[in-house]
């Protein structure tokens, strides 16, 4: 037998670093999609409760968030969820890093670099805030008063040029609504929304809205420009979520606070009170209504006819006028009913005056004696009539 020959240095060098390569534990490699689909990567802002935002264990969840999920059900797409602060959205969404992203206002200059899904997520109300004891009725009336807001926003921009208010910017929002609570501000500017999320949050309960909205707009989903195929999956799923009910659940879930049944009972009962003195010598019945606010308020009236039609009162226009004339406009449940208590339906006007401060007031229904149900207004007024408010809007 031949004796082996030793490998030359550089040879032994070599085996030795192969075998160190082969041994160093490896990173595990990332989970492919499941055959048949691509990864559409959403980038959302990890801080915009109750929107987007990520639970204590890091999971993305939110109103948009679970409408994303349910408009990709079943589109081929494996959805990628990738939170990011949103002044760093823009540019990853420019340069493909991510897909999409929702909560983006369409504006002229968006609109040549990224594509928008033709229906809106959400029209975003933008409103002042002050303390329940200190309502300011109107905006107008907080010309030189110090108000909070988060700095470098749309809502900052609207607080500018509303003009004569004492900007006071803040680097979130949870902290703009402190400074009002600790009476550092006269009020707070923000989305309504992500505003009673923190009140709630923070145990803020004495905080409400003030007066007509400073600024509406329209957020949309986002989709990177070279994604035209995107966002066909896009509008595709977001008119299914629209018309099979699911837009609604989620708005109900995330948006409207169900009442208590002694809430229930307490708005019944206010609406059969002013439901007696009510004059109504042509209809041969009059009705009573009664509005339960943001606030715990309840505001009621009663029908108010008239010879000449188009000057008679309907209850339920009454109970909102008045609940509007005390500076009150966030409604969370209305209900009309006959003198001795049995629930009428609103009539589709009524409902259509109820839907002008938002869809997610309920209304109290009796479909059998005995049986209340609260139906979100959609359920009952499908095709409300809706306005643009371009004076109030600032793109």
């Amino acid at each position: 037998m031949s004796a082996r020959v030793p490998p030359p240095k550089a040879s032994l060098l070599l085996i030795l670093c192969l075998a160190v390569l082969a041994w160093t534990p490896r990173a595990p490699a990332r989970a492919a999609p499941p055959e048949g689909q691509f990864r559409v990567i959403y980038g959302f802002d990890r801080e915009f409760p109750p929107f987007t935002f990520e639970e204590a264990g890091g999971e993305p969840t939110g109103f948009e968030v679970e409408l994303l999920r349910a408009v990709f059900t079943g589109s081929g797409a494996n959805l990628v969820f990738r939170p990011l602060q949103w002044d760093l959205i823009p540019l990853e969404l420019s340069s493909g890093t991510i897909t999409i992203t929702s909560g983006m206002v369409r504006t002229e200059q968006r609109a040549k670099l990224y594509l928008f899904s033709e229906k809106p997520t959400f029209p975003l109300q933008i409103r002042l805030f002050t303390k329940v004891y200190n309502r300011f009725p109107s905006a107008a009336l907080l010309r030189g008063q110090p108000v909070a807001v988060e700095q470098g926003t749309y809502q900052h921009r609207l607080l500018e040029a509303f003009g004569g208010i004492n900007v006071k910017p803040f680097k979130g929002r949870a902290d703009g609504l402190r400074a009002l609570y600790n009476d550092e501000t006269a009020a707070f500017c923000g989305p309504v929304q992500n505003a009673y999320y923190y009140i709630n949050k923070l145990n803020y309960g004495a905080i409400t809205t003030v007066g007509t909205p400073l600024g509406i707009t329209e957020m949309r989903v986002a989709i990177n420009r070279e994604r035209g195929d995107v966002k066909k999956i896009v509008d595709k799923g977001l008119a299914e979520v629209t018309a099979n009910g699911e837009y609604d659940r989620l708005y109900r879930k995330w948006f409207v606070r169900d009442l208590t049944s002694g809430e229930q009972a307490a708005l019944r009962q206010a609406a059969r009170d002013a439901a007696v003195p009510a004059y109504a010598p042509y209809g041969g019945e009059g009705r009573g209504a009664a509005i339960l606010t943001a606030t715990g308020k309840i505001y009621s009236a009663c029908t108010v006819e008239n010879a000449d039609l188009n000057l008679s009162v309907s209850a339920l226009t009454g109970a909102v006028s008045r609940a509007v004339s005390e500076g009150e406009f966030e409604f969370r449940a209305a209900v009309v009913t006959r003198p001795e208590g049995g629930i009428v339906p609103p009539s589709p006007p009524e409902l259509q005056l109820l839907h002008e401060f938002g869809r997610g007031t309920l209304v109290l229904l009796e479909p059998s004696p005995g049986t209340l149900t609260m139906n979100m207004l959609p359920e009952l007024l499908p095709d409300p009539v809706t306005r643009d408010t371009p004076s109030l809007r600032l793109e």
